[in-house]
């Protein structure tokens, strides 16, 4: 059986799901290539700590989705690599993970490096490549007109009307293009919109590539708006940001939540000013597949079983026509 290529852009807490969902399918014996391309604009936290005090990628974002890839966190060193420092002094705050990486990055020669031996080291059902190996930052303006800078500063701001790289030229890491144009599958989100999935397809050639690719290419849409950056925005808000930043025609579909989400797990959202994402999709030419996908319990996180399950089923589609889901147990019969 040909193995089915796919690829999954974004940032690492965004795409985390996704890319656990098809790791454990890999893990189960299911003919699955994965590639994650990783947004490398993350200035703040321990990533943005690195960054300043070592130079390099940010290696935050890379580091959740290796995690993501090992399809399961009682492995010794995946708890290892999983491990935040607390407390106080310099290496409060710090993931361990983090660490690592900017070893192997040193050790090895480079961060493309450093990660491939990540990858062994936590038997990943996958690959990860940082979008791009050059320093980008992450420049945005509001639409009063007022600047931003940073990718933790544009997280925090209100009514974004534009992000850019800086910069504009920065080129994408080897292998990433070719990912993208050869996939069956090309998965794009779920993520924050302006600073984690949009910094990925601003590099050069990245947006082309996934136009051109060979297979399906989908948008998994947000479950919540978030505080700041994408207040009160609905789907075709999100798509119409992509337009304009990337061009028109970015993807074919696009997979939503569909079903009740329980009052109490959405009143914490709703404090912060967050709402379940609109996905009412008039005058729009992307085709629409609906399917439950959320946790059942706790924050609203997309289950990474049954996004895995419904995306495989759409790869297998075909051009049919936008269509309601099969349940979660139907579409695993189908897989």
């Amino acid at each position: 059986m040909s193995r089915l290529r796919i690829a999954v852009l974004g940032g690492g807490n965004g795409i985390s799901a996704v890319l656990e969902g098809f790791a454990r399918l890999v893990g189960a014996g299911s003919p699955l290539e994965v590639t994650a391309v990783v947004a490398t604009a993350d200035d703040g936290g321990s990533s943005g700590r690195l960054r300043r005090d070592r130079g390099g990628l940010p290696p935050g974002d890379l580091r959740t989705c290796l995690l993501a890839l090992a399809g399961t966190g009682d492995r010794p060193f995946a708890r290892l690599f999983a491990h935040r420092y607390d407390g106080a002094g310099e290496l409060a705050g710090h993931a361990l993970g983090n660490l690592i990486l900017a070893a192997l990055a040193d050790m090895e020669g480079g961060f493309l490096r450093g990660i491939a031996v990540a990858e062994d080291l936590l038997a990943a059902n996958g690959r990860v490549l940082p979008v791009t190996e050059g320093e980008v930052r992450l420049l945005g303006r509001c639409r009063d007109g007022s600047q931003l800078t940073g990718e933790a500063t544009i997280g925090r701001a209100t009514a974004i009307e534009e992000v850019w790289l800086e910069p504009k030229d920065a080129d994408p890491c080897p292998g990433v293009l070719a990912a993208i144009r050869d996939a069956d599958l090309v998965v794009v989100g779920p993520g924050s919109l302006f600073t984690s999935i949009l910094p990925v397809l601003l590099v050069e050639g990245v947006a082309d590539a996934v136009r051109r690719a060979r297979g399906r290419r989908v948008l998994v849409a947000n479950l919540m708006s978030q505080p700041g950056e994408t207040l009160d925005m609905q789907l075709t808000d999100h798509l119409r940001a992509l337009d304009a930043h990337v061009g028109p025609g970015l993807v074919q579909d696009v997979l939503v939540h569909e079903g009740p989400l329980d009052a109490d797990r959405v009143t914490p959202y709703t404090q912060q000013g967050a709402r379940p994402v609109e996905s009412a999709m008039d005058s729009r030419p992307e085709r629409v597949h609906r399917a439950f996908l959320v946790t059942p319990a706790g924050k609203i996180r997309h289950d990474a079983g049954r996004v895995s399950e419904a995306l495989l089923r759409l790869a297998r589609l075909a051009g049919q026509a936008a269509e309601r889901l099969p349940a979660r147990g139907a579409l695993r019969r189908g897989i």
